[in-house]
């Protein structure tokens, strides 16, 4: 039954990315993605991955779908165009061609190629956590963590640079929105709470913890509780940069405390991958509220 099921489960996936590809209509194609991403996600819960498919479920695919549907309002229609057969067999031909090294390059690799479950296994007493995840992300490779951060902020940096044109307002939202409000966001409070504890020994973790938070502030957003326009935005540029300076912080720290960059001192462990997730949490909230909101300047809201 499960092997049906995967089966489905691949072919869906497949269809829904051509969807998302091939949809004449912009928003349809967006609907495609966001729909593409659910079961992406699924798919990483089948393969016992649940932190993956957390993540992809929230930013891969939530919040990234809103990044688009967001883009796609100041964009102009796109003009009609149609794609010649010759142009859909290089397609599929340069598709297939990469589709073929791929596979090739996993069937060659080597037998002795290094596992990690069991280094993780034999090390995971020393990383403070028992996630093994989250032992590797802000322990055994913290480092791929910090250069993850350092990508999101320079991303920010970037639209930043750009300064976007203003937006239109947006209509009033009803009067059901304040009481749904008051719900809303102290409820992704203790859910991006709960997530971030949660990941010292399940599947959770910062990013995840962030995307949730992110959520709540967007909320905020829509609401004109929470502006990211003139003097407001600067406690959210505080927060977003808060996660870079506390990692490169803590790991100078660490560095003058035990000689090593990124290695905490003993028996402390999981209260700095504690404090270091915290200040991403924040960060990554603030970060993707910010690219959401596109920084627009003199006070329009989308």
């Amino acid at each position: 039954m499960m092997t049906v099921f995967d089966v489905m489960l691949a072919a869906t996936i497949l269809w829904t990315a051509w969807t998302a590809l091939t949809a004449p209509d912009r928003t349809a194609a967006i609907a495609a993605f966001l729909v593409f991403g659910l079961f992406v996600g699924l798919s990483w819960v089948r393969l016992g991955a649940p932190d993956v498919a957390m993540a992809e479920a929230a930013i891969g695919s939530g919040l990234t779908g809103a990044l688009l549907l967001r883009a796609s309002r100041g964009m102009t229609p796109p003009a009609p165009t149609r794609v010649t057969a010759p142009h859909r067999a290089a397609a599929v031909i340069t598709a297939a061609g990469v589709a073929g090294v791929l596979a090739w390059a996993v069937l060659v690799l080597p037998e002795a190629a290094v596992v990690y479950d069991p280094l993780v296994d034999a090390n995971i007493g020393d990383s403070g956590v028992s996630n093994p995840v989250t032992a590797v992300l802000l322990n055994f490779r913290a480092w791929d963590t910090l250069l993850e951060l350092v990508v999101l902020l320079a991303a920010l940096l970037l639209v930043a640079a750009l300064r976007p044109i203003r937006a239109a307002r947006m209509a009033d939202l009803g009067p059901l929105y304040p009481p749904f409000l008051r719900i809303m966001a102290p409820l992704s409070i203790f859910l991006s709470a709960h997530l971030l504890w949660l990941g010292t020994s399940d599947p959770g973790g910062a990013f995840q913890a962030g995307a949730v938070l992110c959520g709540g502030l967007l909320a905020l957003f829509f609401g004109g509780t929470l502006k990211t326009d003139g003097p407001d935005v600067m406690p959210l540029w505080a927060l977003a940069v808060m996660g870079v300076v506390v990692f490169v912080g803590a790991g100078l720290l660490a560095e003058a405390l035990t000689g090593t960059l990124l290695e905490y001192p003993d028996g402390a462990d999981k209260a700095w991958i504690l404090t270091i997730e915290s200040a991403l949490t924040l960060s990554i909230g603030a970060t993707l509220l910010l690219l959401f909101s596109g920084l627009r300047q003199g006070g329009a809201r989308p």
